[in-house]
This record gives C-alpha cells, structure tokens and sequence, in this order.
C-alpha cells in the first residue's frame, strides 16, 4: 500500500510538472478500445486530431442508409383492397317492432285505482248504497292490496250499516279489523261494531266493545265518540 502511494505522488507530481511546462502528459497505463472485425468495419479516414473514421455494418458494406418508414414499407406485403360489402336491408318501422308489449294484458295504473276508490265512496255518501256496495267490492277484488283497500272494506260497512243491515254491516266492520290490524281505520270500525251490537240489541257486548275502543285508542275521535255513547244511559 505504502509503495502504490508513493508511485501516485509521483505521477502526480510529474503531472502538475508537465501542465505547467505545457507539454502533454503520457498515461501511465495505456488503454486499448475494441476494435470491430475487420468483415464488418471499414475505416474510410482520419481526423485531424488524429482520430480514425471507422465505418461499420451496412456503411462498412456500401449500403446506402434507408429511412425506417421506407424500410418498413419495402418489406411490407402489398395491401389487398376489401371488397364493397352489400349495403345492409332496410328495416321497416313496423317490423322492428317488437310484439310482447301488445300481447301483455294492460295493468291498471295507480291514478285509475284511485279514482275507482273515490268514485265508490261518492257513492255511499250520496245514498246510493246499493251502487256503492257493488263498486267497493269490485275495487277489493281488483286491488286486494292498495292502500286505501281497508278504507274501502270499512265504507263497505258503512253501506250496509246505512241500509239497517246491521249483521251484513257487522261482518265487514270486523273484516276490517280482522283483515287490516294495523291500518288507520281499525279504531273507526271497532267503535261501528259496538254501534251494530247495540242496534242488534245485544248491550253487554256494544259496551265492552266501546270500552276496548276508549281504552286502545284514548285521545283519538273514534274514542272521544265511545266514551260519550258509553254515558248515555
């Protein structure tokens, strides 16, 4: 190590020597750049700083260089031109048309369900009890599950309660209940019960009825009606 040192200072010093006397130093270890085979480099002349021009490959070979876009065209097959396809078949409107909307049956829209709700009870408050009864059980049969289908089974009471059919009024009155527990006019129809047991004579059982109505659903009308129907003597 100590021996590789000392030869560095010295070559440095004989390099910081040489700058300064302007001469060109020598490298003390000469390097050899690859040379190319002799079949493929050609050296066609020299620099004036003493450099070789060395040609190689196709330029060894006297080719003359070819752009790439050339080249490529050159080797590429010929392109075959694509033969006119037919034009396609016009379609008539009418038969694109597609037949399955036309064969399935017409589905009643909300808005008609609606208005056959409001049509039937029209009817029962205009007295055509018979009418409303025929248009409220024809509603129930079409939309057993509309919203307003335990209102229409409660009116369908109320047509026949208005009649003095107090059984028939009775058995749709408790349908309500039994059909819809949780619909809003359950409280409306368990007060109408009581009122048919009471026109049917039987008290004991319109007054537990009533009753059930004050104590299920206190602070509502149909409890407020009950209550004061349970004071009359």
């Amino acid at each position: 190590m100590r021996d590789l040192q000392r030869q560095l200072d010295e070559i440095r010093a004989k390099v910081a020597t040489s700058v300064i006397d302007g001469t060109i130093p020598s490298l003390p270890v000469e390097v050899a750049a690859p040379v190319a085979p002799a079949s493929t480099s050609r050296v066609v002349g020299i620099t004036d700083d003493g450099y070789e021009i060395v040609y190689e490959g196709d330029a060894a070979a006297g080719k003359v260089a070819v752009p790439e876009s050339e080249e490529s065209m050159r080797r590429a097959p010929p392109r075959r031109e694509r033969a006119a396809e037919p034009p396609a078949p016009r379609v008539s409107a009418r038969t694109a048309r597609t037949p399955t909307r036309e064969r399935e049956a017409p589905i009643p829209r909300a808005d008609e369900a609606n208005d056959e709700y409001k049509a039937a009870v029209e009817l029962v408050r205009a007295g055509s009890h018979a009418d409303a009864v025929a248009a409220l059980r024809a509603f129930l049969t079409r939309h057993p599950r509309h919203d307003y289908a335990d209102n229409a089974q409660y009116w369908l009471g109320e047509a026949h309660y208005a009649q003095k059919e107090y059984p028939r009024a009775l058995v749709e009155f408790r349908n309500v209940i039994e059909t819809y527990p949780r619909g809003n006019k359950v409280p409306d129809a368990l007060l109408k019960v009581g009122y048919c047991y009471q026109a049917l004579g039987q008290a004991e059982k319109s007054r537990a009825v009533l009753e059930q109505v004050v104590n299920l659903y206190p602070k509502t009308e149909p409890a407020v009606i009950a209550a004061k129907r349970l004071e009359t003597p």
